[in-house]
């Protein structure tokens, strides 16, 4: 016959709800702690637009070099900020901002700005390297680079300010110069960094 055991002597496995409900209560208050540091910042939030604006410039400055065939990079400053890609498909030295110069890119298409972001520079003075007016200084408010990558008409250089809505003091800059490096600039305590 086999042999019981006694009840005190078996052994429970899993946990209880009291257990369980004070991990619970330890998690969440270590989240509380946690998360709101993780926020970020206004500041922040408007350079990591600006860095996404210079990649593509990039990336449309280095498809007119490989295609050796014109691209543009049009911007749509307003409430809705954004700015498309386009791509010279057809070899005539034109660009007329259709769909298929846009396909013909093969990268962003229209890529609108965050929501708290938008294409605008309060009352900042021109960045390093920018002599134009306005929050986009290339004329007709877009850039062309031609088949050698290099800003159209030829020695064209310009800037796209981004400005953080809640705070028109927080304002990025994107410099393209006439050689066609793009360069970031940030307005900090009264100064461009």
């Amino acid at each position: 016959m086999p042999r019981r055991l006694a009840p005190s002597t078996v052994h429970r496995r899993g946990f209880t709800l009291i257990e369980t409900l004070m991990v619970v209560a330890v998690v969440g208050a270590m989240m509380a702690i946690v998360v709101p540091r993780m926020r970020i910042s206004e500041s922040t939030e408007a350079q990591l637009a600006a860095m996404q604006l210079a990649q593509d410039l990039d990336l449309t400055r280095t498809r007119a070099l490989s295609t050796r065939s014109m691209s543009r990079v049009f911007f749509n400053p307003g409430t809705s900020s954004s700015y498309s890609g386009f791509l010279d498909d057809n070899a005539d030295s034109t660009i007329t901002q259709s769909s298929s110069e846009q396909l013909a890119l093969q990268a962003f298409g229209t890529r609108p700005l965050p929501a708290r972001i938008m294409i605008g520079r309060g009352s900042v003075p021109n960045a390093p390297g920018d002599s134009g007016t306005g929050a986009v200084s290339f004329a007709n408010s877009y850039v062309d680079f031609d088949t050698r990558g290099l800003p159209r008409p030829m020695g064209t250089s310009g800037a796209i300010y981004l400005q953080h809505m809640t705070d028109p003091s927080i304002v990025v800059a994107v410099v393209v110069s006439p050689s066609g490096s793009v360069r970031l600039w940030t307005w900090k305590s009264g100064g461009w960094q």
